[in-house]
């Protein structure tokens, strides 16, 4: 074929190629079209969601900072006077025939910072309280929300009931070990770090402890456990309680009785208080 001759056959792969390419073409657009459709979707969803949360986040902050001020108050006035505080605890204990010592020469300020840290936090639990049951208020019924705040000055008196409680344990349990050392000539000399530390750990754990009627009160009520599953599986429930109480110190046979008794009542009162569900 000569050359420069335009035959029908080239003109149709000529149409072909410029056919083809504009379809490409015009995918492509298409395509681009629709992600940047669905990024603008996406972004002002996100400045929406930012927006809708954003002052929630702002009060959530600002409550935080609050409850940073209040431990922080309470943390320094705690750190200055931890002198009454501790010299209170001892005569509470009154330790007779106990001698109290330190181990190192920086215990003291490891005390008053101790003591300070405990003082904050709970100088803020009232408070943090109170910000949750307001968190919590829309997303409960009106019925649910009334339980919820009954139930909060029972759970402080019972947490302070459990303390005051762990407390008597060990002043039981030390006046016990300690007279009996005396009659027979022994010296009890103990670390006062630890012997504090001690006493916090086992009244903060029965004040947990003393919670139990508070939580089985509120799976109850709102229907979140029958009342048949707690008495079908009590066996199982004074199984753990037996086991929590093994594990609380002081790990004597005395404690370990008292310990047990206790939370096995307050299992069953609160079974009783809830009788009528």
């Amino acid at each position: 074929m000569p050359v420069g001759i335009v035959t029908t056959h080239n003109i149709s792969n000529i149409s072909y190629v410029i056919t083809t390419h504009y379809r490409q073409l015009i995918h492509k657009c298409y395509i681009l079209s629709v992600s940047s459709r669905k990024e603008a979707i996406q972004a002002r969803s996100a400045d929406a969601a930012a927006t809708h949360f954003l002052p929630y986040l702002v009060e959530i902050q600002r409550k935080l900072y609050v409850l940073l001020a209040v431990i922080f108050a309470s943390g320094v006035l705690g750190f200055i006077y931890y002198r009454r505080i501790l010299s209170f605890v001892l005569q509470f204990f009154n330790l007779k025939g106990v001698t109290i010592v330190l181990t190192n020469p920086y215990q003291f300020f490891d005390l008053a910072v101790n003591t300070g840290l405990a003082t904050g936090v709970i100088s803020a639990f009232p408070l943090v309280i109170f910000y949750a049951l307001r968190f919590l208020k829309p997303a409960l019924k009106p019925k649910e929300y009334r339980l919820l705040v009954r139930l909060v000055p029972i759970s402080l008196i019972l947490f302070v009931a459990g303390f005051a409680f762990g407390a008597w344990v060990m002043q039981f349990v030390i006046n016990l070990y300690s007279q009996t050392a005396i009659d027979f000539n022994i010296g009890n000399i103990w670390d006062i770090s630890r012997f504090f530390a001690q006493v916090i750990i086992v009244g903060l754990c029965l004040g947990l402890v003393f919670q139990l009627p508070v939580v089985m009160t509120l799976l109850l009520r709102l229907k979140i456990v029958k009342r048949e599953v707690f008495t079908s599986k009590r066996r199982y429930a004074y199984a753990a309680i037996l086991i929590l109480a093994a594990i609380l110190p002081p790990n004597d046979i005395i404690s370990l009785s008292i310990l047990t008794v206790v939370p096995l009542l307050l299992f069953e009162v609160a079974l009783l208080f809830n009788q009528s569900i």
